[in-house]
């Protein structure tokens, strides 16, 4: 473990022997009894009762019924229960049996929810802002490794984007939409009331108390400049003042479903090895046989080949034409590189306190193996947080520490590019050589010149290049607050937060990554030696990072009720200092025995094996490093009169270093104005049925940053080695000057009814939005002379506009009790103005990751060449010219634009919620939920006659492609032209026929849990005690593409697991 954490650790484990305490055993009686609604005489499961001023204590089961352990004589029963008064009982010396009979408090749902902003926590009754609350049983109800994951298909207006590749899993989600064009669309995460700088994997779901959404100006805007998407506010577990010693402990096992290989539809292997003969005989491969670089071509080819150079028999040719039909590498990967992925998850949370102190201390280890042989993550959570009351209870004092460390290994040898039917081992499961690189023609006729090996056999590759991730994440925080005068306090929050990350990748001395490296810079000196510019040895590359941030926030909060008039203010500022550094470096001729390399020559272009190009030993090493800071401040005003009126409004004012001086002398103001009508108090709305009716309007600005973009001029990679002209060290500058630079702004418009209806049996709400992006950067074209191709400008603007709506019932009570969660909501966003205009091939060839912007259509959008079918004479596809289907494909590419070619529609869902339900009886629990995404379209995949004519792995559409006159009618497959026609392949591949609807309903998750209550047989010492399973991904129930087996997940497949797990609390 690295020392600088050995401290963190120690202070850990103090804390959990400070934390420790002692029973004496002393003599018990048993007492029993019953909990049920005083209105209605119904049973009431989950009460808690507890034995006041010790750690005896239970919960009532479905039926309301309980058993407890108590100590002789006399005794206080505290008994509580969400929703209804508490009581204190007082118990008897010989008491045996209690009938309790609790009142239900006057309060509706909306009153007892409580959401935190990050500044303060209010009811939703007295919001004007879009809250979404998670509590813990929903943060619980799914099983992951990653928090984020569990808020997918709960939380209204929060949609995982799916269209997004190559980003950790969890991470690419919006909350209503996207305003912004080339800025981060993450939301704002904040821990424990201030932002948090460091990796979502961080954090450990098992340590979430609850999550609040915030998602209008009126709930986010008090974050200013970085609230712009969405944030996301989790509040972590902490301990209870007077509360006996709690001990909670979580396990999961979960397994997923083997990898199909054969998922990613490719041609037949017959079909390919029928197209590369044929491409033989027709010569396609001469040039590349031919050629000096020694490209490698396919082992048919080069079977062919040594056929005709006389150097196999006839006999021999067919038999590897044979064994080439009957071998195919991916099922060789599967048996041998792969394996069911599977995930296990332990923790542990202790919390207490007594009336002037409580502590709370956790720990939890989390293993997951990949799918992939020989690739894994780990990850260590330590935590704990204590609170005081001091000075007769006016101050209050909280400290906490969180680490992390975690760690992630992947040994898996390359494996992508190779031919499809080549083989990993033969038949007695000996590992063989594949090609890679370079003919095998070539690697042969060196193998007596060159010092070692170059054969590729992925086998034995396993475990010689791996690369390792390693991250230690610390976050230390304390609070204080101080009552000055009763409603008056002050408060101060500070966080330190620091990150260090390595990732290693070492291939060792006997990899072939090393061996090729070495090989191909080798310089034969005839007579059989040979110079080595590369040592012999493995080679390291090292890239560390460091990061830390320090934030203070310190504010007044005063809130005074009196008469009819309920008043909430609070105002401060906030300071904001964040600065990483990274720096890489890679080590040749590295041994890790004793971590000894050698030095190489940078400067000299050998001639380079195989290629026969000259070039330098690649030079691996850099550093950069970013300061950004913020100062903030801010105020909040909340006012209602009698709790039927409400007003809110905030004001915050950031500046940073991200905007040069001027700009930060000017900073930004963003604000916003709430207003509020209980409508459920009016007197003419006297209704029974009606518990809560409430009508809310918000209107205000969030911003947004971008720390890559700048009002100076940066510079963030060294690059040293490479000039050819200078030989010297050189910065790169990233951007040119922009003094204009301004803050992206979101000005939101929202406007809610919150309902609860038939004693909060049905409620609900339903929200209209619009969200309006100003001032949005993006990358425009600027004149070469500048010394710069493009620069990040304020260009664009957009606007979304959507409804939320939520309806959540009871439908039944009492023994059996059905409850039904349904969300649904819909976005529809649009491009009001852009400065650089995109043209037809921009559009057409749009990629997620970075929109092309087009007015009157929405950001991320789906565009295509109009498609008339396939041409009857020979199968060729058909596009539109002047109204008229055509095969002119010069023409449909130079005369497209915007206006003429398709707009096939949102590349998001436009649609999308989940119907949920869970059922209770007695102990048992099942919940199933159900999911939808639609009003979107998805490009596929199709046949590349490019690719195919070179000899590659072609889409399995080739196998319903055009043949024959009439062939038209069932199929939309262009026929194999047979040669390499760029016109025709770029078109088919841009056009209407490979564009599928991505609408479709999902079977999500399904969960079944048993709460083992201690009257229950089986729960034995604990209090409390649940075992469940929970089956995620059961599949897609209906899907508008008949092609595609999962529009969401075209190539990497979405794999079925199933979790069991317990939660147990004694």
């Amino acid at each position: 473990m690295n020392p600088k954490y050995t401290k963190t650790w120690k202070v850990l484990i103090g804390l959990l022997l400070l934390f420790g305490q002692s029973f004496a055993q002393e003599a018990k009686r048993g007492i029993s009894g019953v909990v049920w609604d005083v209105m209605d005489r119904s049973p009431l499961p989950g009460v808690n009762l507890i034995v006041k001023g010790s750690t005896y204590g239970t919960v009532s089961d479905d039926e309301g019924k309980f058993t407890l352990s108590i100590p002789e004589g006399e005794a206080v029963l505290l008994v509580s229960y969400i929703g209804y008064e508490s009581q204190e009982i007082s118990l008897v010396a010989n008491q045996a049996f209690l009938e309790i009979g609790l009142s239900p408090l006057d309060l509706n749902l909306q009153e007892v929810t409580v959401v935190s902003s990050g500044f303060q926590e209010l009811p939703l009754s007295r919001s004007t802002g879009s809250y979404v609350g998670i509590n813990q049983d929903l943060v619980d109800r799914r099983v992951s490794t990653n928090l984020i994951d569990r808020l997918e298909d709960v939380t209204p207006g929060l949609i995982f984007n799916r269209d997004i590749s190559g980003i950790e899993s969890g991470e690419s989600i919006s909350i209503r939409g996207t305003s912004t064009l080339i800025s981060s669309a993450e939301p704002l995460i904040v821990v424990d009331n201030l932002a948090y700088d460091g990796p979502l994997s961080s954090i450990n779901p098992n340590d979430v108390e609850s999550i609040t959404v915030l998602k209008d100006a009126a709930a986010a805007s008090i974050w200013g400049a970085r609230a712009g998407n969405g944030v996301i506010v989790i509040t972590t577990k902490q301990g209870k003042y007077g509360k006996p010693l709690q001990v909670n402990l979580t396990s999961n096992f979960t397994a997923f479903e083997r990898v199909d290989p054969f998922y990613d539809p490719k041609m037949s292997i017959n079909s390919l090895i029928d197209k590369q003969l044929d491409l033989y005989e027709n010569g396609a491969f001469n040039s590349l046989i031919r050629n000096r670089r020694n490209p490698v071509i396919p082992p048919l080819a080069e079977t062919l080949y040594a056929f005709d150079q006389g150097l196999i028999s006839e006999q021999e040719r067919d038999l590897a034409i044979q064994q080439f039909r009957n071998s195919d590498i991916r099922r060789d990967i599967d048996r041998y590189l792969r394996r069911p992925a599977s995930q296990q998850q332990y923790a542990l949370n202790l919390s207490g306190g007594s009336r002037n102190h409580h502590y709370q201390v956790s720990m939890g280890y989390d293993k997951n193996l990949s799918s992939e042989i020989d690739s894994d993550f780990s990850r260590l959570t330590l935590s704990a947080q204590q609170s005081w009351k001091l000075a007769k209870e006016r101050l209050t004092v909280s400290t906490g520490a969180y680490w992390v460390q975690s760690e992630s290994s992947n040994g898996m040898p390359q494996v992508s590019g190779l031919f499809p039917y080549e083989r990993l081992a033969d038949e007695a499961g000996n590992p063989v050589e594949v090609y890679r690189d370079y003919s095998v023609r070539f690697k042969n006729s060196v193998s007596d010149i060159l010092p070692l090996s170059w054969a590729y056999v992925p086998l034995e590759e396993i475990g010689r290049s791996n690369t390792r991730i390693r991250s230690n994440d610390l976050r230390l925080f304390t609070a204080l607050n101080y009552r000055i005068l009763d409603g008056l306090d002050w408060s101060v929050n500070y966080q330190y937060w620091t990150n260090q990350g390595q990732n290693n990748i070492h291939n060792n001395p006997d990899s072939y990554e090393a061996r090729n490296l070495i090989n191909s810079f080798a310089q034969p000196l005839g007579n059989g030696e040979v110079d080595l510019p590369v040592p012999l040895g493995g080679f390291l590359d090292q890239r560390t990072s460091n990061s830390y941030s320090h934030n203070l926030r310190t504010q007044v909060n005063y809130q005074k009720k009196w008469d009819d008039h309920r008043l909430n203010v609070f105002a401060g500022g906030e300071i904001k200092d964040f600065q990483s550094e990274f720096y890489g470096n890679r080590s040749y001729g590295y041994l890790a025995e004793n971590a000894a390399s050698l030095p190489v020559d940078y400067l000299t272009r050998f001639v380079n094996q195989g290629s026969n190009r000259s070039r330098n030993i690649p030079f691996v090493e850099e550093f950069g490093g970013r300061v950004d800071r913020f100062v903030s401040a801010f105020g909040n005003l909340g006012y209602s009169f009698q709790d039927r009126f409400l007003v809110n409004a905030s004001l915050r004012r950031d500046a940073s270093n991200l905007f040069g001086v001027n700009t930060n002398q000017k900073s930004v103001p963003l604000w916003s104005a709430g207003l509020g009508w209980v409508i459920s108090e009016e007197g003419f709305l006297d209704e029974d049925w009606i518990d809560f009716l409430k009508l809310r309007l918000s209107y205000g600005f969030n911003g947004n940053t971008n720390p890559n973009a700048t009002a100076v001029s940066t510079a963030r990679r060294f690059v040293a080695g490479q000039n050819l002209i200078t030989r010297l060290p050189s910065l790169a500058i990233q951007t040119p000057p922009n003094p204009e630079l301004r803050w992206e702004r979101i000005k939101i418009i929202n406007a809610g009814l919150d309902f609860e209806f038939l004693n909060s049996r049905v409620s609900g709400s339903a929200e209209y939005f619009q969200k309006s992006g100003l001032d949005l950067l993006g990358n425009i074209p600027i004149f070469i002379s500048s010394g710069f191709t493009n620069a990040t400008l304020n260009y664009a603007s957009t606007r979304t506009k959507g409804w939320d709506f939520v309806l959540n019932t009871i439908n039944t009570k009492g023994l059996v009790r059905w409850e039904t969660n349904f969300f649904h909501s819909v976005l529809n966003d649009q491009v009001l103005e852009v400065e650089n205009l995109p043209t037809a091939n921009q559009l057409i060839n749009y990629t997620p990751a970075l929109p092309t912007p087009q007015i009157g259509r929405p950001l991320f959008s789906i565009y295509s060449f109009p498609f008339a079918g396939l041409d009857p004479s020979d199968g060729a596809p058909l596009g539109v010219v002047e109204g008229e289907p055509s095969r002119d494909y010069s023409t449909i590419f130079a005369e497209a634009t915007p206006e003429n070619i398709q707009f096939n529609g949102s590349g998001r869902p436009t649609n999308f919620g989940a119907f949920r339900n869970t059922v209770r009886y007695k102990g048992f629990s099942l919940s199933a939920n159900i999911t939808y995404r639609l009003g979107y379209f998805v490009k596929r995949s199709g046949v590349d006659y490019i690719d195919i004519n070179r000899g590659g792995f072609g889409h399995a559409d080739y196998e319903s492609r055009w043949q024959q006159p009439g062939d038209e009618l069932i199929t939309s497959i262009p026929a194999d032209p047979g040669t390499i026609d760029p016109l025709m392949n770029g078109f088919y591949l841009s056009s209407a026929a490979l564009v599928e609807r991505g609408d479709h309903i999902r079977f999500q998750d399904l969960r079944i849990g048993y709460d083992w209550q201690p009257t229950n047989k089986g729960a034995g010492i604990f209090r409390q005690l649940e075992s469940y399973i929970y089956v995620n991904n059961l599949g897609i129930l209906w899907k508008a593409s008949k092609v595609l087996p999962d529009p969401d997940f075209q190539v990497s497949q979405n794999l079925r697991s199933v979790a069991v797990g317990f939660r147990a609390s004694f």
